[in-house]
């Protein structure tokens, strides 16, 4: 496995230029209201990008709910083969699976999701997460391809 560079929104948030440690949970079934936020953040391949790669994306605040219909990820065309899932640790393809870049374009998370009702419920951050992107597959990959990537989430601290 080939070991890619972090966004630098990541490298950033990591640094403290984000820190939300202290931040508090709500339910999200007793929410109401909350502030739809986006984070922006761009990966630049190296063209040895290959299947079970990962880079970190960015950091979600403990609490936040990741709105799956506005969150995406564009480019243009990046090679013969680039197909990525975007998840956590604990569940690699928990926001979106399968989103096939190979034609380039705009996907959002929403139309790559694992069909599972476990993986369409919203569900909030239980501490401070890091989301992170792994390689699906890819094939013939250019490099310095950019990869612009919106991650929208409810937070309703």
């Amino acid at each position: 496995m080939a070991a890619l560079t972090d966004t630098s929104l990541y490298t950033n948030q990591v640094a403290g230029a984000a820190d939300a440690s202290e931040r508090p949970t709500r339910n999200p079934a007793n929410a109401t209201g909350g502030t739809l936020k986006c984070l922006i953040a761009s990966y630049t391949t190296t063209g040895s990008e290959a299947a079970n790669d990962t880079f970190n994306l960015c950091r979600l605040p403990k609490g936040a709910i990741v709105s799956r219909a506005t969150s995406s990820v564009s480019c243009v065309d990046p090679g013969t083969t680039l197909t990525l899932d975007i998840g956590t640790s604990s569940n690699a393809d928990v926001y979106a699976d399968g989103i096939v870049l190979s034609s380039g374009g705009t996907i959002t998370f929403g139309s790559a999701v694992a069909g599972t009702a476990a993986d369409l419920a919203p569900a909030a951050t239980t501490d401070n997460t890091t989301v992170i992107v792994t390689i699906a597959s890819a094939n013939t990959v250019t490099a310095s391809t950019v990869l612009y990537f919106t991650v929208a989430y409810w937070d309703f601290n």
